[in-house]
């Protein structure tokens, strides 16, 4: 054999007795302290309890983040839902701002009118009025030069009854002239 096999197989040895060495202490100690053992193997068996809990708690740890993320994109959803209802409820609050002083205006347009027309009917019957005292003039004018041709025809007649000759109107004024 060559010197590495010779060194592989001393070195195998000087394991193997250590290996045996720390089995018999082991053993002893395993025997004069039992419960050294069996708190270690209830470790042991507590920390394979503890790996699989935590292994659980990690799976529910990532249910729960996935929910958390599925939240934080609900909430950010009904943000924009609110954000989106704020605006359409400020542009109704304007509109009705809006409508509500038109509204106004028209309540004060409706309870003028009244008044308006009042004012429209008083300039028109105005003006009817005068038109009528521009009539009544001319009329009684007309009347008056009506009974004066009457009396100046009447005379004539008479004149002409009784036998004198007829006279001719001094005033060529008395005949109507309806140019206005």
């Amino acid at each position: 054999m060559n010197d590495t096999s010779f060194n592989l197989a001393d070195e195998l040895l000087v394991r193997d007795q250590l290996v045996q060495q720390l089995s018999e202490e082991l053993y002893q100690l395993m025997v004069q302290h039992p419960e050294l053992f069996v708190r270690f193997y209830q470790a042991r068996k507590a920390e394979a309890a503890h790996a699989e809990a935590l292994k659980l708690l990690q799976a529910q740890v990532q249910q729960v983040e996935a929910q958390i993320t599925a939240y934080q994109e609900q909430i950010l959803a009904y943000q924009q839902q609110a954000q989106s209802r704020e605006a359409q409820m400020n542009d109704l609050k304007a509109q009705v701002i809006e409508l509500s002083d038109r509204n106004q205006m028209l309540e004060r347009v409706i309870q003028e009118m009244p008044e308006v027309y009042r004012q429209k009917f008083s300039e028109r019957l105005s003006q009817v009025n005068l038109k009528i005292e521009s009539l009544e003039k001319e009329n009684a004018q007309l009347r008056a030069e009506l009974r004066n041709l009457q009396v100046l025809l009447a005379a004539q007649a008479r004149q002409q009854q009784q036998g004198f000759p007829s006279l001719q109107p001094a005033r060529v004024g008395l005949i109507p002239s309806f140019n206005t």
